[in-house]
């Protein structure tokens, strides 16, 4: 059986989590929702997993990559249009070649594939809807089940969860190129064209995430859940439904209280279990946080604040003696998720977001990074001096190339917003012609060329490690608002696009690299990516020059 995860979040439903993170992303004890879905799937055998991507897909791609760190193979299907669930299918067809799992990537479904795919192949037919009992507040549309567990116009209601296990047959039903929804339009055509849909209700546990009720009992539900498995004598509280695989990311200290990395918590905090800290987190002096509560990662709670059964989003600065119990906090709003309503809150006394470094840190790294700048100039010196005079005689005495790039964000002179430009420096390997100078193909495919950038480094144009400087045309087509998100961190020497991505590679890429290393920066990763940069050079430029060898050889036998 195949798989496919429709994560083209082409709905917001979840406001105010989605105006700035898509629906997949959506955390759960700060983890990605998809990422339950992903492993659920991983445990059920399922290694070869298909991607919906449409509107956001970019920082959905970078988080999950590949799919190595769950043992699994993703492969990304991006759409320009939207298609509707069904429509998606259609576009990601000739991929789907035997009976497949349809999984939204936008909820939380603890699903039995085996169960449910025992049950589709038991009562035959293209398609099974996955169902769930009602629940309360949602918005999922209703199916009804008839004889023999057949969709009908009445009998017993109950809610369609998204997932459905069809056969490539229904492939057929659905028109291409063109907007085309599973419930509403692919199923009634199946049954028109008089082939059965059946319903299969699962035992498991189901979350729609489609409105703020939904998402915090989903925090809680996955973390009393972990709490029970690890501590089962002291887990008499809590919500009554489970989760079979309660996975958490961070460590756990004590019994019911999971810790992440980089933490600074102080000795006078009081907890009460179960609680989850993610990494990179400040807790202040007499804070005191209570059972239920979910801390995300880069989160400050200043002194003396109280939070309890509460879920705190990524990046939220909690101000000093602030009481927050059963909300939903996030850097600019307070959410009560039994009614609904979401306050905004202006005062960064009480609430603002957490920059990742403060500036005195972004200036002590600035200046190291001047210093190792200083001594690889000294240290590469006399291969510079060599460089310098091949190209000074190849080039006919203009033996440095500068180059416009694109930086980080700025504000310009006049206060409107823009990008910082500068002229990135490089040994000349090229004649106005384009044909090489003496040596240049040979330092370019060592990108030997390169060398000069570290003056870049020493001059504050780039940092050691950053994203890559990009040409004004590559920078002006990156429309959509993730794309932004780059903007945030200074042009590098290397950086994650460098480990990720080679000279070949498309800015799609080179963005989803990018993003990712700027949402995810820390300066101990900085450290990790410019120790690696070494081996990293070694091992792309082996592989690119083995590879020019190999077609030189081709060139040449084919001449013969």
């Amino acid at each position: 059986m195949q798989a496919i995860i429709l994560a083209t979040h082409e709905e917001r439903k979840l406001p105010p989590l989605t105006d700035t993170i898509p629906g997949p992303l959506i955390p759960v004890i700060d983890r990605p929702v998809m990422a339950m879905t992903v492993e659920i799937l991983a445990r059920s055998g399922l290694k070869r997993i298909l991607v919906s991507l449409y509107n956001q897909g970019g920082p959905i791609a970078a988080y999950f990559g590949s799919g190595k760190r769950w043992g699994v193979d993703l492969e990304y299907v991006a759409q320009r249009e939207s298609w509707g669930s069904a429509g998606s299918l259609k576009w990601a067809g000739r991929l789907l070649d035997q009976t497949f799992l349809v999984m939204p990537g936008n909820a939380l479904i603890d699903l039995d594939v085996a169960a449910a795919l025992a049950f589709h192949q038991a009562h035959g037919g293209p398609a099974t809807v996955i169902l769930h009992s009602p629940v309360p507040g949602s918005t999922a549309p209703l199916i009804h089940l008839g004889a023999n567990a057949q969709l009908a116009d009445t009998g017993k209601p109950l809610s369609a969860t998204g997932a459905f296990i069809f056969e490539p047959s229904v492939l057929q039903h659905i028109p291409a190129r063109s907007h085309f929804d599973i419930l509403t339009e692919l199923l009634p055509a199946i049954v028109a064209a008089g082939e059965p849909v059946h319903g299969f209700q699962i035992a498991g546990y189901w979350s729609p995430l489609d409105n703020l009720a939904s998402f915090q009992e989903a925090q809680q539900v996955v973390l009393y859940s972990a709490f029970k498995e690890k501590a089962p004598e002291m887990s008499s509280t809590g919500p009554k439904a489970t989760v079979r695989y309660p996975s958490l990311s961070s460590r756990q200290i004590v019994p019911g209280v999971w810790v992440g990395l980089n933490h600074s918590i102080h000795p006078s905090v009081k907890i009460a279990s179960p609680v989850y800290i993610g990494e990179n987190s400040y807790i202040g002096r007499e804070v005191e946080i209570g059972a239920g509560t979910v801390i995300g990662s880069n989160v400050v709670i200043d002194d003396e604040a109280t939070v309890s059964g509460s879920t705190i989003i990524s990046e939220t600065y909690i101000g000093q003696l602030l009481k927050v119990e059963g909300r939903i906090v996030t850097d600019r709003s307070i959410s009560d998720p039994e009614s609904g309503e979401t306050t905004a809150v202006l005062d960064p006394f009480l609430l603002s977001r957490v920059g990742t470094q403060s500036e005195g840190q972004n200036q002590l790294l600035r200046a190291l990074g001047r210093t190792v700048a200083i001594a690889l100039t000294v240290l590469s010196s006399p291969l510079m001096l060599f460089l310098w005079l091949l190209a000074l005689i190849g080039s006919a005495g203009k033996p440095i190339a500068r180059c416009q790039r694109m930086g980080q964000r700025i504000t310009t002179a006049d206060g409107s917003p823009g990008l910082y430009t500068f002229e990135l420096i490089h040994f000349q390997t090229r004649r106005r012609d384009g044909k090489y100078t003496v040596g240049g193909r040979w330092m370019e495919r060592w990108e030997l060329h390169r060398l000069p950038e570290v003056f870049n480094v020493l001059s504050g144009d780039i940092a050691l490690v950053g994203v890559k400087p990009l040409h004004p045309e590559e920078a002006a087509q990156l429309n959509e608002e993730w794309h932004q998100r780059r903007h945030d961190s200074r042009a590098g020497l290397t950086g994650l696009w460098y480990q990720e991505t080679d000279p070949n590679s498309n800015l799609d890429a080179v963005i989803i690299a990018d993003v990712y290393y700027t949402a995810t920066r820390t300066w101990r990763s900085d450290l990790l990516l410019f120790l690696r940069t070494p081996a990293i050079w070694a091992r792309r430029n082996a592989r690119r020059n083995a590879v020019a060898e190999a077609l030189l050889h081709a060139d040449n036998v084919g001449s013969m």
